[in-house]
Parts: structure tokens; sequence; C-alpha cells
């Protein structure tokens, strides 16, 4: 019988140690729309010269674990996402109301990322992965998703679950109309939709003698955060702001209501110079790229995400 893809499913959980099983498990079973992560390994071909025509047989390279997993965009299991890329949240308590922030990180945890196909009592269980990029998109009229661009070390093929007791995340879903953009601090009605994507400039390089061939680490680089406003084109002042260089503020945000928002906040971006086109007689539309930074905002982090919702910890 073929597998189901609707009865497949993801866990993750947190390592302690980098590449390796954490001796407690404890695990969450995870909303997602797919999860391609995969291993790879090279079969490299032998030159030696036997005699004949006949290629001799390959040798197994190295281990890359990598791949995409898109999620949902939502108020509750995002924040299990939000702590591997940038780890545990500061959070507060108000009457049932918890307050998670998150900043840029010194070091990013590492995870476990279970893909389980329960229909064929099989679970590819993947080792030492870190989020490397999260990219957001907004503005359309279709389900918010989120795509994670994962790196890993090693994987093996299970028979059991990582952990049969699981907890299942809450899902509540963040709908196209839930969306605000503020831009100097001033909430704009112009915007059309938003790209953006909060990059960790993961090195996956560091292969090490005697490893077994997988990573031996996965170290940080600068945090990046980029992304393109298209909004329609009404006056010159962005155009203005961005010729002369000139920072300013921008803030992405979902609310539901008082109980449930996120909201990312960069205090800090630069707008990329940029025109608007005639491209037909209709309304003029204009993209407008922008970088965020660290400059001297005292909260010494880049981007500021803050997650409102039922949840007591992550």
């Amino acid at each position: 019988m073929i597998v189901r893809g609707y009865k497949s499913g993801t866990v993750i959980d947190y390592e302690t140690t980098y590449n390796t099983l954490p001796e407690k498990k404890n695990g969450y079973r995870m909303p997602i729309v797919s999860n391609e992560l995969k291993k790879d390994q090279t079969l490299i071909e032998s030159d030696v010269i036997s005699g004949t025509r006949n290629a001799l047989q390959p040798a197994l390279g190295r281990v890359a674990v990598s791949g995409d997993i898109v999620i949902p965009a939502d108020y509750e299991a995002i924040g299990y996402w939000l702590k591997g890329q940038f780890g545990a949240p500061q959070t507060t308590t108000g009457e049932g109301i918890y307050t998670h922030k998150f900043a840029v990180p010194e070091y990013q945890p590492s995870m476990v990322i279970q893909k389980g196909f329960p229909d064929a009592s099989k679970y590819m269980i993947y080792t030492g992965c870190k989020i490397n990029t999260a990219e957001w998109k907004f503005g359309d009229d279709a389900e918010m998703q989120v795509t994670l661009s994962v790196l890993g070390a090693d994987r093996t093929v299970a028979d059991a679950e990582y952990n049969s007791a699981a907890v299942t995340a809450k899902y509540l879903p963040i709908s196209q109309n839930h969306a605000y953009v503020k831009l100097g601090g001033t909430e704009s009605k112009i915007v059309k939709s938003v790209t953006f994507k909060l990059d960790g400039s993961l090195d996956d390089s560091q292969y090490v003698v005697g490893g077994g061939g997988v990573r031996g680490d996965i170290p940080e680089g600068l945090m990046q955060a980029t992304g393109t406003i298209t909004a329609m084109f009404t006056d010159t002042s962005l155009m203005s702001l961005a010729d002369a260089g000139t920072k300013t503020s921008l803030e992405i945000g979902f609310k539901m209501d008082d109980k449930h928002s996120l909201a990312f906040n960069f205090p800090e971006i630069q707008i990329e110079p940029h025109d608007a086109s005639i491209s037909g007689p209709s309304g003029v539309e204009v993209e407008i790229p922008f970088r965020a930074f660290w400059g001297s905002d005292s909260g010494k982090s880049l981007v500021q995400v803050t997650l409102v919702n039922d949840v007591e910890a992550y």
C-alpha cells in the first residue's frame, strides 16, 4: 500500500548538544504544509584503472541534510519555530496572557526534526538541524504560509517514533486581514503586499575528519533581514528617504485581538533607492526594497519579535 501524505507528520525537539539526541525527550507535533527535509550523500566515482573499461565501485561522500519546511502562519505553534531560530524567549505573564519576546541570539539552538510515516511504521529522524532562513509573504488572497530553510547534520531511519508522547502544538491561523505595516511609527494604508526574510547566514561547510562525513557544526554568521514592500504609488516621500540614505523604522505585525498578536519590529532600516514604473493605464505601484541593521537602537537586535498568546512557555 502506498504511503499517504495526509497521515504523515512532523515532530520537533531541541538538542542540548549539537547532533545528539536529548537525554530527556520532549517533542512537539507541528502543523505543516510540507516537509522537504532530506539527506543527500554523494557517490564519488573511482578513477582506479583495473584493466577493463568497467568503472569500479564508487565511495560514499559527505552527508548533507537540508530542505524547506513550509508551515502555516499562526499565533500559537509559530513560537516553537521562533525558538528554533532565536532561542528561548523572555516571557512575561498577565492574567492568562503571555508575552514572548525574541531577539537575535549569540548562538542558535540545534534541533531534532522527525518526519513520520505511521502507515509504513517508518520515521526519519534528522539531528543537528538549524533554521537558516525564514521567509514570510502576505498580501495575497491566500492562506498565509512561511517557508523555513533548514540545514542539518545527519539522518537515521527508525521503526518507532522519536517520542510517542510528543505534545500536539496549539494552532490558531493568522488571516491576511490581520496584517498591518508601520513605517516610521505610522501605520501605512497604501501597502499591497510584503515579503521579508530573516537569514541566519549559517555556515554549512564545517565538515571534520572522523565525523562520519557529517557536518561537525553549523556555526552562525551575521543575522540579515531584508524584504520588499509593494505599495500604491501616491507620492515620492519614500523615494526621497531612500535617495538620502536616511534610516527609518519598520513594524510588520498581525493582530487578531488583544490576546493574540505577532509583531516583527525592525528599529533601524534603510530603504533601497527605487523608482515607479508605468506599466499600463491603471493604478501605478512601486516596489520598495529594504534592509534592516543595528546601529544605535537600545535593543541591540536588528529584529525584535513579540508574540502574544495563551501558551505559557516555549
